[in-house]
Formats: C-alpha cells, sequence, structure tokens
C-alpha cells in the first residue's frame, strides 16, 4: 500500500513510518468506519505520528498514533497513577501506552461535551485516535506560532476555555502551553489532553498551578499583564 497526496509529504509514507503491527490496526480501523480514506503523513513528532483521513463526505479527520516504543512510558504513569478510571492498567509500556490513548479519547470527549473548543474525538483502537481536523487547507498553527493581533483578548478566551475545562469538566489540562492550543480563526482550540486528569486526581492541583505558569509567562513576554494568583481565582472560584 502506499498513501500520497498534494496537501501531504510525500517523501513519507505510513508504511516507513509505522510497522506492521500499526498498519493492521489503521486498517481495522477504516474497516469498522472511523474514517475512509487514509490521504497520508502530515507531521511526525517524538511520540506520536499525525496523520490526514477522510470520511465518507470527504471531510478531513486525523489520525493521531501513539508510538510505543518511544513514548515516555514512565512520564504517562504519574498521569495515570490516581485516575479512577483507568486504575486496572497493567505496568506495561504497551498497556500504558494504550490507556494514553484511551485516555485522550476519554478526555476529549468529556471537553467536547461541555463546549471546550477542542477537536471532537470519534474512534479509538489501541494506540490510534480519530478526531477532528482543525484548520482548512492546512491544519491550524499553534499558538507559538500565530501573530496575535490582541493578546490580552486571546489570553482571556484561553482563560474561559480553562473555566470551563475546570468548572464544567471537572478537568485539568495538565501541560497547557503555547504548544497545546491551536489557533482557528481567531479562536484557541485546546489540544493533546492525554494528561488530562479529573479534579480528584492527587495532583491535579499541582498540574493547573503548572498549567497556569505556563500561560501567565507566555503572555507576559507579549506584554500583557498575567497574575497565576488572579487567574488560578478566576479558573477555580
Amino acid at each position: 500500500m502506499t498513501y500520497t497526496r498534494k496537501d501531504t509529504d510525500d517523501r513519507k509514507t505510513v508504511e516507513g513510518i509505522l510497522d506492521g503491527l500499526a498498519v493492521k490496526t489503521i486498517e481495522k480501523l477504516k474497516q469498522k468506519g472511523a474514517f475512509s480514506e487514509l490521504i497520508g503523513v502530515l507531521k511526525e513528532g517524538k511520540e506520536s505520528v499525525i496523520i490526514l483521513v477522510t470520511d465518507n463526505n470527504d471531510k478531513k479527520l486525523i489520525l493521531k498514533v501513539f508510538k510505543i516504543t518511544a513514548s515516555n512510558f514512565k512520564n504517562m504513569q504519574k498521569y495515570i497513577k490516581g485516575d479512577r478510571r483507568f486504575a486496572k492498567t497493567k505496568p506495561t509500556k504497551r498497556a500504558i501506552v494504550y490507556t494514553w490513548c484511551r485516555k485522550e479519547y476519554a478526555n476529549l470527549l468529556r471537553l467536547y461535551d461541555v463546549g471546550v473548543s477542542a477537536p471532537k474525538p470519534h474512534a479509538f483502537l489501541d494506540n490510534m485516535l480519530v478526531m477532528d481536523y482543525i484548520g482548512d487547507e492546512g491544519i491550524a498553527p499553534q499558538l507559538k506560532d500565530t501573530k496575535i493581533e490582541n493578546p490580552k483578548e486571546m489570553l482571556e478566551k484561553i482563560i474561559q476555555q480553562y473555566e470551563l475545562i475546570y468548572k464544567k469538566a471537572d478537568m485539568v489540562h495538565g501541560d497547557l502551553s503555547q504548544y497545546n492550543i491551536l489557533v482557528f480563526e481567531g479562536e484557541p482550540i485546546i489540544i493533546d489532553v492525554g494528561q488530562g486528569v479529573l479534579k480528584e486526581q492527587p495532583n491535579a492541583d499541582e498540574f493547573l498551578l503548572r498549567d497556569i505558569k505556563n500561560l501567565c509567562a507566555y503572555f507576559r513576554k507579549l506584554g500583557v499583564e498575567c497574575e497565576d494568583e488572579y487567574v488560578k481565582k478566576r479558573i477555580t472560584d
């Protein structure tokens, strides 16, 4: 099999990046109707591969493949431990990565259901997750790569999104930064929520404070006044 199209990097075929087991899992997802056509690789990171697929109506979707061997499973464990939803996860690398995928699906669905601007998840299997594509001709840029006309307004929009995450979804993102926010049509879209935890998780407060520090540090560089305690009060009260 070879998957190429003009809007992808045709030097990178799926078979050249993923092993045989991964290709079989992709075929299973396709057979289940999670997507109709596999187009090609959009991006390869340290711990995941982002693949462009389409549904029966030729709508673009994202297939996110979590790498088994490259994933930092020891780091993943601290976000899984204490989460009652995944208490039975076995302490093996493959089991933890599979749980991470299932966790991102569950977290995205939780956020989407309460109105957070996040990709809608459609299906998952093993270490693969199908979700909404965010963008037009090209995938939406990360916040760090976006020229923001009104940084203060953008910060306010992100705080409002986090209020929904915390107060409506009862969650903490756990790794919020300029790298895990896309900007599409002037709006922030929250992504990469596999590490997200419920508020009841023992480290939730620690993760929340870190998210706030990251957010304020970035926007202070853009000339926006951002006090950690004020943002925390906005989110939690």
